[in-house]
């Protein structure tokens, strides 16, 4: 991949972060966040997820850590009540990052090394995510914010684009559980530095929807 759009994944990386540190006020959850990201960067270093064969196939090991907490988070009320009370405006930050994941992605289907479906060039539009994002700070931060029904039709729309993207990506994993593009896998997001797309930057754009929608949820039934 072109160094520069290499820079430009790892900006999307810390762009991130910091919006999660920003929306969580915790030192603690960033450290979480860059102890299991520095894990799987070695991993995927180390070529663990290059096994095709074996099952389960050890691709899971990206997903399950992060799917765990978010959903003991979500059945727990102490989770729940931390998830509500995040900044809602630093929450929508995040989203922003989707633009650059989208050229990345692009680029990587360019170089072969992601199939066409996991891209705009073919039926994933999440960068549309990314760019409405913007819009809605913008809009978040004025003087008449959308209202709770934009609110929550815009994280539903953009959840369902996300797992559109996730759910190919899955399925395109050159792995045991592979299904479709066996013509041209999905190796780019298990290779370093682009292992952070499944291991931070995917399973913070989640969290950021379901923390966004139990806010807008909760809101009502008060």
């Amino acid at each position: 991949m072109p160094t520069a759009i290499e820079a430009l994944f790892l900006f999307a990386v810390i762009w991130c972060l910091f919006w999660a540190l920003v929306a969580s006020r915790s030192r603690v959850f960033l450290i979480g966040l860059t102890v299991l990201g520095a894990v799987q960067w070695v991993l995927s270093s180390k070529g663990f997820y290059t096994n095709e064969t074996s099952f389960p196939p050890p691709q899971m090991l990206v997903f399950a850590p992060v799917l765990i907490a978010l959903l003991a988070t979500v059945i727990t009320k102490p989770g729940r009540n931390w998830l509500s009370n995040l900044d809602p405006v630093a929450l929508m930050m995040i989203h922003v990052a989707r633009i650059p994941v989208e050229l990345t992605l692009h680029e990587g289907y360019v170089q072969g090394l992601v199939p066409q479906g996991m891209t705009y060039s073919g039926f994933n539009f999440d960068i549309l995510s990314g760019i409405s994002a913007a819009f809605m700070v913008a809009w978040m931060l004025g003087k008449s914010p959308p209202r709770r029904n934009v609110q929550l039709a815009w994280n539903i729309a953009c959840l369902a684009l996300l797992l559109v993207v996730v759910i190919t990506a899955v399925l395109s994993l050159p792995s045991s559980i592979q299904r479709i593009n066996f013509d041209r896998p999905n190796v780019l997001v298990m290779a370093t530095p682009y292992i952070l797309l499944p291991a931070l930057i995917v399973p913070l754009v989640l969290w950021a929807h379901v923390a966004s929608l139990l806010r807008l949820v909760g809101k009502h039934q008060r």
